[in-house]
């Protein structure tokens, strides 16, 4: 029998037991049958045989041709050939990309247990077909690691990077800002053409075009808990984390951007948290809707 038809009946659940041993001799076999296991575990799209079986009959009326059951074949064949092609192409994608919502947390585990807690609106992605010659991760956003101990361990994000064997650390890094805290052994930080060691209780920060070292007793990030603290952080960044933790849209000032502010919000109650923001620096708020605009006392 032709390797086509025992691949048709093979799709068919149909071979007797001589094919069987037939179909096992193929070199694609292997193939199909990782395909046809993954596919256990992966919801496709509904496909409606009967609708498309239809679908075909009335095009073939309308185009008064014959269309032999050989060429029927074939496409069917075509169309599952292309199947395969998309399946391995996505599956065969060694990336893992992992998300934070606005307004929320998201945890994971990397292949080695080490564990992420991305902060809202942050997104992590790693190689999981090389993860142990490689322990690297691209972050954009803020996470919490906690690192098993192993080889290198890389956070790597488009302001700098962070390298450590096994700590508990957080990174944050977003456009015009880059933070770190080792609350854990010791981290490496490498941003533009530094290279800061950190030890535990200690932090560094990049805004401004300024670089800042300061010393924390938190074991652990504050948005852990539900809130978000800063120590003479500019507004901007301020108020990026309020937007992100309320999904909302702030509307502000120009000349706000950069005062830096010491405060700290709630994750829970947004008149709290524009109420933590405004009073320091004699702001009023309205709220509409997911539009928040704050406006001058004076």
């Amino acid at each position: 029998m032709k390797k086509e038809d025992l691949i048709i009946k093979w799709l068919d659940n149909s071979l007797d037991e001589k094919e069987q041993k037939a179909f096992e001799q193929l070199d694609a076999s292997s193939s199909f049958k990782k395909l046809d296991a993954a596919l256990q575990h992966f919801k496709a799209p509904a496909f409606d045989v009967e609708n498309q079986f239809q679908k075909l009959q009335a095009a073939k009326a309308a185009n008064n041709q014959a269309f032999p059951i050989r060429r029927l074949v074939g496409s069917i064949a075509a169309i599952f050939i292309v199947a395969i092609g998309l399946y391995f192409a996505y599956f065969n994608n060694s990336n893992d990309t992992f998300l934070a919502q606005n307004s929320e947390q998201t945890t994971l585990y990397l292949p080695d247990n080490s564990l992420v807690i991305l902060n809202a609106g942050s997104k992590l992605l790693y190689d999981k077909s090389h993860w142990d010659e490689n322990r690297s991760v691209a972050l954009e956003g803020e996470a919490f690691f906690k690192v098993n101990k192993g080889s290198a361990f890389t956070v790597k994000t488009a302001q700098g990077k962070v390298s450590v064997l096994g700590t508990e650390f957080d990174v944050k890094a977003r456009q015009d800002y880059f933070e770190v805290f080792c609350f854990e052994g010791l981290v490496s930080v490498e941003y533009q053409s530094t290279n800061t060691k950190l030890p535990a209780g200690h932090g560094f920060k990049a805004f401004l075009d300024k670089t800042i070292e300061e010393t924390t007793l938190r074991s652990k990030p504050d948005w852990l808990e539900q809130h978000s603290a800063f120590k003479s952080v500019p507004f901007f960044e301020i108020a990026n984390e309020l937007e992100r933790q309320y999904d909302i849209e702030l509307t502000y000032d120009a000349a706000l951007k950069n005062i830096l502010l010491t405060t700290s919000f709630p994750h829970k109650n947004l008149d709290a948290a524009l109420q933590a923001i405004t009073i320091p620096l004699k702001l009023s708020y309205q709220i509409n809707g997911n539009q928040v605009v704050l406006k001058s006392q004076k």
